[in-house]
């Protein structure tokens, strides 16, 4: 598993992106990335890029030394971090997952809709809705040169460690196990369309049974420290904040996956 969750970079005062190729490589755990298109600035949007590894656990340890990295880096300590799925208007991210020696199926895809995309937009701030639909396309996937697959449907989990663990382990069970995970509630026409208007009331009443299905997987026991806080917050109708600063919670060294 692999991933490259975007954040991006604001002056707090006067509430402009500031360009991470001012301070980040274009390449490097802790990168820079193109923004939406017309945006003014070769590379604005931040990236993090974390060795590929065979575990959560360990591509989890390989992110947080990637922000850390990009905390030193952006020297000016002033500067805030947002995550999410369009934390200042205009500006949609997405939190890419990369995956190898799995082969790429219509099945898996829609596991990966079903079991984490419609999970996670259950816990999503209200703004990141507009990031659809051009963005956050249900089964978007891009081919990779290693021979595996990026999954590019996810906002940027960064918006803190706890949902960014939740999502890591919560995907790397469905990838491992999606031939158990039938389930396909967004088929119905009135989830679909809830899904990109990010209208979560009709979404709700499909999260138990997605839920009871996952806890029933081989392997859930081992990952429900990391993914049971994401259905709690879930049902207790809570969401993240996308106005938050995040940096101080990936540069801090006490931090653990």
């Amino acid at each position: 598993m692999g991933m490259d969750p975007e954040f991006l970079i604001l002056r707090e005062s006067s509430g402009r992106v500031v360009p991470a190729s001012r301070y980040l490589p274009a390449d490097g755990v802790a990168g820079c990335d193109a923004g939406p298109p017309g945006t003014r600035g070769a590379f604005p949007v931040a990236e993090l890029r974390p060795a590929p590894r065979p575990s959560p656990r360990a591509l989890l340890a390989q992110l947080m030394s990637a922000a850390r990295t990009a905390d030193r880096l952006v020297a000016d300590r002033s500067l805030r971090w947002r995550a999410g799925g369009m934390p200042v208007a205009g500006w949609a991210l997405g939190g890419h997952l990369h995956f190898s020696g799995v082969t790429l199926t219509a099945p898996l895809l829609r596991a990966l809709d079903s079991y984490l995309a419609l999970p996670l937009l259950l816990l999503e701030d209200a703004r990141a809705a507009a990031r659809r639909p051009r963005y956050g396309v249900l089964g978007d996937f891009r081919l990779q040169p290693h021979g595996g697959f990026e999954y590019r449907t996810l906002p940027s989990f960064l918006v803190s460690p706890v949902i960014a663990k939740g999502a890591v382990f919560l995907a790397h069970l469905i990838v491992s196990r999606y031939e158990d995970l039938p389930l396909r509630p967004l088929d119905r026409e009135e989830h679909h369309a809830a899904y990109y208007r990010g209208d979560k009331t009709p979404l709700r009443a499909a999260v138990p049974v997605l839920e009871a299905q996952l806890r029933a997987l081989p392997g859930y026991g081992s990952a429900a420290r990391y993914i049971d806080p994401l259905f709690r917050s879930i049902a207790a109708e809570q969401t993240w904040d996308e106005s938050r600063d995040i940096r101080g919670l990936w540069s801090s060294k006490r931090e653990t996956p």
